[in-house]
């Protein structure tokens, strides 16, 4: 699945039964029952309400951006939904321990569709060759896109021992928070080294001979036809006026790829 395919749709679901709370999850995720109104049918969602600890519209803006750019670049990300959250739900879940969340999260809220039967990697797991692959790329794409909340005391990924999933990208886009901006930003610049060091892959990685040069020639997927389709499906009232920064950003370090993977292949070595 990519964005930037013509038959591409983002589902509008209207939530419509409570489920379990994922209590992992610093915005407390809830599953729910939900129908979507394109395929008119019934399915499982999370719901991350933004009645959440950090769940504003920069945060749905960015969730949606990872998503959409993890697809791009050949990665598996759950597929985003906008949530419908109305009273009449609301009433449904009086007693449950989330009323409070959603009674903050009335009207449009960021989604997902529920992928059951994965799990989160186990401590000190390892990675069958197929993870390996996996991983490699994950972690590039992480550097890349500055998400430095896949770490190892919070992996947000899901995996079934053949597919990984990755998920949770409030936190990604780190740089259109810095107050001074780096140039040349693929060399990599010292300050980024320790939450680099801490992404949940890079122990597994360190000391290997990782060809990262052919791995990022994926990342020249991310073009202008990719930012044209995924502003497109990214809904006005979440668009908080970063895409020049984000596009611009990303867009360096696309045209610098060799020198990017150069400097991933130097961390990963020491």
């Amino acid at each position: 699945m990519r964005v930037t395919d013509p038959s591409y749709y983002l589902p509008h679901v209207l939530a419509l039964e409570p489920g379990r709370i994922f209590t992992s999850g610093a915005n407390m995720p809830l599953l729910i029952r939900g129908f979507c109104e394109q395929t008119a049918s019934e399915g499982e969602y999370v719901l991350k309400g933004k009645g959440g600890e950090r769940m504003t519209a920069a945060a749905f803006e960015r969730e949606m951006l990872g998503c959409f750019a993890a697809w791009q670049v050949g990665l598996n990300a759950v597929e985003p939904v906008l949530v419908t959250v109305g009273n009449e739900f609301l009433q449904t879940i009086k007693g449950h321990p989330s009323y409070d969340l959603v009674s903050r999260s009335i009207g449009h809220n960021y989604g997902s569709v529920f992928r059951p039967g994965m799990r989160e990697f186990a401590n000190n797991q390892s990675l069958n060759p197929k993870e390996q692959e996996y991983a490699k790329l994950i972690f590039a794409f992480d550097v890349l896109i500055q998400n430095t909340d896949r770490r190892l005391e919070k992996q947000n990924m899901l995996t079934d021992g053949n597919d990984v999933i990755i998920l949770d990208h409030e936190l990604a886009f780190s740089f259109t928070q810095s107050l001074f901006p780096v140039k040349e930003s693929w060399l990599i610049p010292e300050a980024d080294l320790y939450w680099i060091r801490n992404h949940y892959f890079f122990n597994q990685l360190r000391g290997k001979r990782i060809d990262f040069n052919t791995l990022c020639v994926n990342f020249q997927n991310i073009d202008a036809d990719f930012w044209h389709s995924a502003y497109s499906h990214i809904p006005p009232e979440w668009q908080t006026g970063a895409r020049a920064v984000i596009e611009n950003h990303i867009n360096e370090m696309v045209a610098h790829v060799e020198e990017f993977a150069a400097h991933l292949n130097r961390i990963t070595s020491t």
